[in-house]
């Protein structure tokens, strides 16, 4: 919970709020309630994503309309509860990450090595954000750890430390049970 909840760490808490209300009467529920962009990669396996001008916009569509006059809106997902996220199959809004380990690895690595998650054009050079227009690229949190790192800084959590997170991340779970202690 300590990485967790460390700003210069995994930072998480920052979207995914971790704390009882001040009145005790609201329970975290691992969530802002608000919107975020953090340019996921295309995934390239959704049969909507073979027409390359097809993009999901978050708030402004294909689904919603009511933002599409406001582009600093484009590409904005709500921040998911991570309450019994260690259940989940797909994330993301495309389902583009099966695991929780590759969804920690994006988040420390998106902007250090950002190769290891996006496409490549015909130049060889890496077209991050790439399942968002270009237009819309700007709206990418860049600002808040992990993301606020360069090409070829130390991301911000190393494999040990997602892993621990990830352990973390498991306690979320309802009616977890912990692992039998071996002898």
């Amino acid at each position: 919970m300590k990485l967790f909840d460390d700003p210069a760490k995994g930072n998480c808490a920052s979207c995914h709020i971790d704390r009882t209300s001040r009145d005790g009467l609201f329970k975290p529920a691992f969530t802002d309630y608000q919107f975020e962009a953090l340019g996921a990669p295309r995934n390239r396996e959704l049969a909507a994503n073979n027409d390359a001008d097809f993009h999901d916009l978050g708030l402004c569509g294909p689904m919603r309309k009511d933002y599409q006059s406001a582009p600093i809106y484009c590409g904005l997902f709500k921040t998911p509860t991570l309450r019994n996220v260690a259940t989940r199959k797909a994330f993301f809004h495309n389902g583009v990450f099966r695991s929780l380990e590759q969804v920690l690895h994006f988040y420390v690595e998106r902007e250090t090595d950002p190769s290891r998650r996006y496409a490549k054009l015909p130049d060889g050079e890496t077209e991050r954000y790439d399942d968002l227009p270009v237009q819309y690229r700007g709206n990418v949190d860049v600002v808040d750890a992990p993301y606020d790192r360069k090409i070829s800084e130390k991301p911000a959590l190393d494999d040990a430390e997602i892993a621990d997170i990830i352990a973390f991340l498991g306690t979320l779970t309802d009616g977890y049970q912990p692992a039998p202690a071996t002898p």
